[in-house]
């Protein structure tokens, strides 16, 4: 009876990127961070792999910020092993099965501080898009810079339990700038108040990820979220495909309102924060 190799994980190089690529492109639309991050150019994220001699079966990307692709989750003790020698990660996010696979892998066992799991992978392709897009919502500029790092921040607050602010008031600004800058970043101001914003957290030339999704508290509940997000995915529309983006399960609100624009569910992801 044939055995099976042993696993060896290891940090990539750019002699695997052909490797990779083809690994991370089996799922365009789960791995599309993966695949957007790749497009930025290999050196500038911290790949780890595992290898069944020389076939490259899993990957993760990142230390403090973990993202893993795990198809072959006999991959993951290894994986989580080496991600451990150094600073441990402080949140796992991604692909549902590899995220609670990494999870459950690390020795000692690690307490997760919060778990969300499951979190809907959703999709919406280009004609299928129901709700009319405000006119209103636009690329974010530099001038929005200031009103949109408060809002952000507030978002954050209300989603992660965390101020940005007060942990590194510089390096959020940098965040928010960047995504400016990338044409990643889309607001529905009245005056110097954000009503609306959402931004991109990933994009390849087939699917678009979604993220920061946010409507000021005054103006909930009377369609602002779909028309704002409407006129994103419309603007995205023009150069991509499809869009994508996953979501909290508790939070029904938002995703009635991905449904009712055309979302439909595509697959699981899950978050892990420690």
């Amino acid at each position: 009876m044939a055995t099976r190799s042993a696993l060896r994980v290891t940090r990539l190089a750019p002699v695997h990127a052909g490797q990779l690529t083809a690994l991370v492109d089996r799922e365009p639309v789960t791995n599309v961070y993966l695949r957007s991050e790749l497009r930025l150019g290999f050196e500038a994220g911290d790949w780890w792999g595992a290898f069944e001699e020389d076939e490259l079966t899993s990957v993760a990307l990142g230390w403090s910020l973990v993202v893993p692709y795990i198809p072959d989750l006999e991959a993951a003790p290894p994986l989580a092993q080496a991600l451990s020698a150094g600073a441990q990660p402080r949140m796992l996010v991604g692909h549902r099965a590899s995220v609670m696979a990494l999870h459950n892998a690390f020795r000692p066992p690690r307490t997760a501080r919060e778990l969300r799991d499951p979190q809907p992978l959703m999709v919406l392709d280009r004609g299928d898009l129901r709700g009319t897009p405000s006119d209103e919502v636009r690329l974010s500029r530099r001038s929005d810079l200031d009103s949109l790092i408060v809002a952000a921040a507030r978002m954050h607050r209300e989603e992660m339990g965390v101020d940005p602010l007060a942990v590194d008031a510089p390096a959020w600004r940098m965040r928010m700038l960047s995504l400016i800058e990338r044409h990643w970043s889309w607001v529905w101001m009245r005056g110097h108040e954000v009503l609306f914003k959402a931004e991109l957290s990933a994009w390849t030339p087939e699917v678009v990820q979604i993220q920061g999704v946010y409507t000021a508290p005054p103006y909930r509940g009377q369609g602002v979220a779909r028309a704002g997000l409407a006129a994103v995915c419309s603007d995205v529309f023009r150069e991509v495909p499809r869009c994508s983006l996953y979501v909290n399960q508790y939070n029904v609100i938002a995703q009635r309102v991905y449904e009712r624009l055309g979302f439909t569910t595509a697959d699981e992801f899950a978050t892990v924060m420690y």
